[in-house]
């Protein structure tokens, strides 16, 4: 989809972070928005503001974990601004703990969140981009989908799940018409969760990670539209070798985890958030 102006996008998590990057840099494309997140007032405010660049945005209040508001995203969608072009699954949200201390009512939703509300939300939406013979899908996951974060394990996992479940849906929907892409940021600076945690803790990702810009994410996304991308990975550092070599040799990577201080700073950011927030369940 080379040209996108006029056509229509679903963005969900579209209230703040990365959403709204990627709400702007779609409406700067002139693509016409259905916003969706749970806070109706900030999602209003973001409808607002793209509205204001010329294209038409609607905000529907949604729970991406609650079947019949999926349905009712892709209705109303339908309904004020026509035919779904393009869907971007952007919703997320991480949890870090040890995993013998991880919540099990914590690790459901995140599962909830991540995984199993963009595979529904896609199934909705799919029928008819197949019947127009047009359209595409874009996944945000994360560099932790393809190579694990230590104390993160059920959101590295919800990120892999993504990860092969685009690579799988991209060689089913060969010559449809319809292209799907997955994009992976890295440890995103100043927007999203990643950030929210730096601001909570202090603790920041070691050097040998970096931090990814959010507005490259933003662009990576309407690149991976434009040109069809299977996989766009977002980091300033060039990841490509490194988990390529984890690939190779999947038992050093936990070894250069340790090594480079990663898994120690992961450590040092869960100590650190739980006497920020100290946790409501589990053992203390």
């Amino acid at each position: 989809m080379k040209d996108l102006r006029g056509t229509n996008a679903m963005v969900t998590g579209a209230s703040r972070g990365l959403g709204v990057l990627i709400a702007h840099a779609l409406a700067d494309e002139g693509v016409n928005l259905a916003l969706a997140a749970r806070s109706a007032e900030a999602l209003e405010q973001v409808r607002s503001d793209v509205a204001a660049k010329g294209v038409r945005a609607v905000s529907v209040p949604t729970d991406v974990t609650d079947a019949v508001q999926l349905d009712e995203l892709v209705s109303t969608t339908e309904r004020e601004l026509g035919p779904v072009d393009v869907l971007v699954n952007n919703a997320g949200i991480i949890g870090n703990h040890p995993y013998e201390d991880y919540p099990p009512e914590e690790i459901a939703h995140l599962i909830a969140v991540n995984l199993t509300a963009p595979l529904l939300l896609i199934r909705r939406a799919l029928p008819g981009m197949l019947v127009r013979g047009r359209g595409h899908i874009v996944v945000v996951a994360s560099l932790s989908g393809k190579a694990g974060y230590p104390c993160a394990a059920p959101y590295a996992a919800s990120k892999a799940g993504l990860v092969m479940f685009v690579h799988t849906l991209r060689a089913e929907l060969a010559d449809t018409g319809v292209g799907c892409s997955v994009v992976c940021p890295g440890f995103v600076a100043g927007e999203g969760m990643y950030a929210d945690a730096v601001r909570e803790t202090g603790e920041r990702v070691s050097r040998l990670l970096g931090e990814s810009q959010p507005d490259k994410v933003a662009q990576a996304v309407v690149k991976a539209i434009k040109r069809d991308s299977a996989e766009l990975i977002v980091n300033p550092t060039p990841m490509r070798p490194v988990l390529a070599f984890s690939q190779l040799f999947p038992d050093v990577s936990s070894r250069v985890f340790k090594v480079f201080g990663v898994t120690q700073q992961a450590r040092r950011a869960v100590a650190a958030a739980r006497i920020a927030k100290p946790p409501a369940t589990g053992r203390p």
